[in-house]
């Protein structure tokens, strides 16, 4: 095994060495978060870890040093993971008698396998694997499989299969609720204020203090990205996040969770959220099916939080009734940003400050109480490095490393870095953020993330949404061979349309106001100014944001 497995992807870690570090994660994490604690808890937990007291303690330092679950991956020298010292022959022999006698539903013993393997080395007059040889190819079989073949695949699915029904807490984060709803208000674009659409809003609650977690609101609908970046706003502190939108309340809420639940939609089943919430031991819960009530939480809030929607200028209000001969887009007038303005302080301001009958205080008196009587600062512990936080939850691509640089969607990327690994044989992996493709992150052979932007750097920042809406066009044009400079000039002529229009139509209009909530290339476009084309008058000295890529990434649009 590998000494950088710990800085490698969480997709590349096999299944059974992951498995494994997932039940070192419960006794560490348990350790970590009781100051108390006494050797000879840490003699106990070094038992069931099957590791000395110094091994044990030597994985708690890492573990307080970087709470996640891939710095508890075992360290081994020796040979590269996959290399066997036995012949091939060998191999198969061990495979066949773990499928023909192990695995069946009479569950023999392993010490009967070792039987069985050293019978049939007996009989061809070979040389026999050791006991601990044995194991070890059996123990590399994924425990679930194992379990259904000897036990039968009910049993299988109730020891391996996600938590259901349980919405017990014990302190706060310790259970986290998220959905999505179409907001009861209709935006306007920012350019001539006329009506666009409803947006999402994805939501997070603690279940325990009632406080909001975070939220993520989208012109599109819910995705795996509109989550992701859900988790990362509720995880991550929100101080500079609220400084840019002039909101001076407090939002405390942050720190990693415990428990995630969740419903059953297909956003929410995605292998890469999967892996990101095993990646810093967020256990996901989904909601049995047919069991509303399960939700009950965050779909009170959503009610909360939507009666206060309707308050606002465009509301469309719940229902038919409700809404009589009201006129929404005649009235609507706000922007998606002063909607997520609005949204934030009626979150900070309004509900975190309001008594909660199921509290007898307000959710943020609640949160107080609860973290000033926690047995330590460890009970919440914060992300170590929070731009890796996000990448880790982007999208994947495997690419070679070229003379020409990277190549993702047709676009070239290049940074100097990438000379030291041209010509690898290996792909290496290429995260992007679908809602501004100018720069990617590549993982690098020493566990690091490197930003490479594109390699022309004339290149306007564009979204996926955009590259597919150009490459669509194009082929409707009946054009077989599409490059860059192709793709570009085709979303060059699609902006130009959506910003000379007069008399825009909604789906023109709301084209443009998502175009216009792309990453400008770490750039704000000036107040007052109508249009893209005059903000090239601005010095961008003058305007560069000074944040940091994921603190630029939360307040702005999604592209999935």
């Amino acid at each position: 095994m590998s000494r950088a497995i710990e800085n490698s992807d969480v997709t590349v870690v096999p299944e059974a060495v992951w498995d494994v570090a997932r039940r070192h994660f419960d006794l560490i994490h348990a350790l970590a978060g009781n100051p108390a604690r006494t050797r000879a808890q840490v003699q106990d937990a070094a038992k069931q870890l099957g590791r000395g007291v110094t091994q044990t303690y030597a994985l708690l330092r890492r573990y307080e040093a970087d709470p996640r679950l891939t710095t508890l991956l075992p360290k081994q020298p020796g040979p590269t993971r996959g290399y066997s010292r036995l012949p091939n022959s060998m191999e198969s022999l061990i495979e066949e008698v773990i499928e023909s006698d192990y695995l069946t539903r009479q569950r023999p013993r392993v010490s009967d396998l070792v039987r069985s393997v050293r019978g049939r080395c007996l009989k061809l007059g070979v040389k026999a694997p050791s006991r601990k040889a044995i194991a070890k190819r059996l123990a590399a079989k994924p425990r679930r499989e194992v379990a259904a073949r000897r036990h039968g695949y009910k049993k299988a699915r109730d020891q391996f299969g996600p938590v259901q029904g349980s919405l017990e807490t014990v302190a706060p984060l310790s259970l986290v609720q998220i959905d999505h709803t179409l907001v009861d208000v209709i935006v306007v674009d920012s350019v001539n204020r006329a009506p666009i659409q409803r947006p999402w809003l994805t939501l997070a609650i603690d279940v325990h203090t009632r406080c909001v977690a975070g939220f993520h609101l989208s012109l599109e609908p819910p995705s795996v990205t509109s989550v992701a970046l859900c988790i990362s706003h509720a995880v991550l502190p929100k101080d500079q996040w609220l400084a840019v939108r002039s909101i001076t309340d407090e939002w405390p809420v942050h720190g990693l969770f415990t428990r995630l639940h969740l419903d059953n939609a297909k956003e929410f089943r995605s292998v890469a959220l999967r892996r990101g919430c095993d990646q810093y031991g967020i256990a996901i819960d989904y909601r049995p099916v047919r069991t509303p009530h399960y939700g009950g939480h965050i779909e009170r809030l959503i009610g909360t939080m939507m009666g206060k929607v309707h308050l606002l200028p465009g509301t469309t209000f719940s229902d038919v009734q409700a809404k009589g001969d009201w006129d929404p887009e005649k009235t609507a007038s706000m922007t998606i940003d002063e909607v997520e303005r609005w949204l934030a302080t009626a979150v900070v301001g309004v509900y975190h400050q309001d008594k909660h009958s199921a509290l007898g205080m307000p959710p943020l008196a609640a949160w107080r109480k609860e973290v000033a009587a926690a047995r330590s600062p460890s009970s919440y512990l914060d992300v170590v490095d929070p731009r890796r936080f996000l990448i880790d939850f982007l999208p994947i691509e495997y690419r070679l490393i070229r003379r020409e640089g990277v190549v993702l969607h047709s676009i070239h990327y290049w940074s100097d870095i990438l000379t030291v690994w041209i010509g690898e044989k290996a792909k290496m992996i290429v995260r992007y953020d679908p809602r501004d493709l100018s720069r990617v992150f590549l993982l690098a052979p020493d566990g690091q993330y490197y930003d490479l932007p594109y390699r022309d750097l004339r290149r306007p920042p564009i979204s996926l949404w955009e590259h597919r809406r150009a490459l669509k066009k194009l082929r409707e044009q009946g054009q077989t061979h599409i490059d860059e400079a192709a793709i570009f000039r085709a979303i060059d002529t699609m902006r130009a349309i959506a910003d000379a229009a007069v008399v825009a139509t909604k789906s023109v209009r709301r084209e443009r106001e998502r175009r216009l909530r792309v990453i400008q290339g770490g750039l704000t476009v000036p107040a007052g100014i109508d249009s893209l084309a005059e903000s090239e008058f601005v010095s961008p000295e003058a305007e560069r944001d000074e944040r940091q890529p994921w603190e630029r990434m939360l307040p702005v649009e999604e592209w999935e």
